[in-house]
């Protein structure tokens, strides 16, 4: 007698969100920055790979004092603990990459370096606005968590000045905040060997206490990797019973019943219904649920049979950010 392998079906589903990047309101005191925002998308599983966003920065002078003014300003991006190390960001025009791993390198008006901006304002009678083009890059697989999180990056800048001014030079703390709306969004699969106990004809109900797990019981898992946090939700279609086409669960010869533990729940034909399980975000590395079905009852005097089986539905959805349940670790 030999019971088939369950099928797990996982029910999956997307939410939509965007990416917002908002410049911070930390400022060098020789130049300062309009904010700026840019609407998009951002799907850490999307197979394309890459949201590029470009954008316009606006950099403003201080007024004169005394006939001092700025005249050129230099600076970068620098990244921090907790920047995604796919993150680039791009000048357009020179194509240099501005954001680097602190300290960064060593900012010098005199030289031209494509991987620093560099904005020549003039003398004192020149305009004292200037504008310039990035392109921001955050290829799929940055590990974020859905809903909004905020990327704060450090600027390391240096200002020369006119009439004779001291030229000012340091490291503004989060100067530039990548504000990004990630997708709530999932991928979900079971893994492992089929659930499958082989034969078990000559298998006896009473003989299972003593039975190793090796023989009465099976373990596969749900791998589920995600942005935010998802519910899962479990059904049986003969309640935790194993038949086989044809056979009538009604007739204690033709069903097997096993328990099933999922999620820190055991369930059977007695206790049938499964809760459903709102679980914190797994993340792009993923988890792993087990699914681990135990008889209840050996093959001996059930009516003969190569396919005793049951069919059972995971449904793994990802949910909206904040949920309305707080979430727990699924494991």
């Amino acid at each position: 007698m030999k019971r088939r392998s369950h099928s797990l079906l996982i029910g999956l589903a997307a939410g939509v969100g965007g990416i917002l990047l908002v410049s911070g309101v930390a400022q060098a005191q020789c130049v300062t920055f309009d904010p700026v925002v840019l609407s998009g998308t951002f799907d850490p599983f999307n197979p394309t790979g890459t949201t590029v966003q470009t954008l316009a920065i606006t950099a403003r002078r201080p007024p004169a004092v005394g006939g001092k003014k700025t005249q050129e300003v230099n600076f970068i991006y620098l990244r921090r603990p907790d920047t995604p190390s796919s993150l680039t960001i791009v000048q357009t025009s020179t194509g240099g990459q501005i954001l680097e791993n602190p300290p960064g390198h060593v900012l010098d008006p005199n030289n031209v370096n494509p991987n620093e901006v560099e904005l020549n304002f003039g003398g004192v009678g020149q305009p004292d606005v200037q504008t310039f083009m990035v392109t921001i890059t955050v290829p799929s697989g940055a590990d974020l968590p859905a809903g909004t999180t905020d990327l704060y990056l450090d600027q390391k800048y240096y200002c020369k000045r006119t009439g004779g001014a001291a030229d000012e030079q340091g490291v503004i703390a989060n100067s530039l905040d990548i504000r990004i709306n990630v997708l709530s969004a999932l991928q979900a699969s079971f893994v492992g060997p089929a659930l499958d106990f082989g034969e078990i004809g000559t298998l006896t109900t009473a003989s299972l206490p003593s039975t190793p797990n090796s023989v009465k019981q099976r373990t596969g898992n749900v791998r589920v990797a995600s942005s935010g946090p998802y519910s899962v939700a479990l059904t049986s279609a003969n309640q935790f019973r194993m038949t086989y086409a044809g056979g009538n669960l009604g007739t204690t010869n033709q069903r097997i019943p096993y328990q099933l533990d999922f999620l820190g729940q055991s369930k059977t034909t007695a206790s049938p219904t499964f809760n459903t399980v709102t679980c914190a975000r797994a993340g792009l590395s993923g988890q792993y649920l087990a699914v681990t079905p135990t008889l209840l009852e050996g093959g001996a005097g059930k009516v003969p049979s190569p396919n005793y089986q049951d069919i059972l539905t995971v449904t793994v959805t990802p949910l909206a950010v904040p949920t309305a349940t707080t979430p727990v670790a699924c494991m």
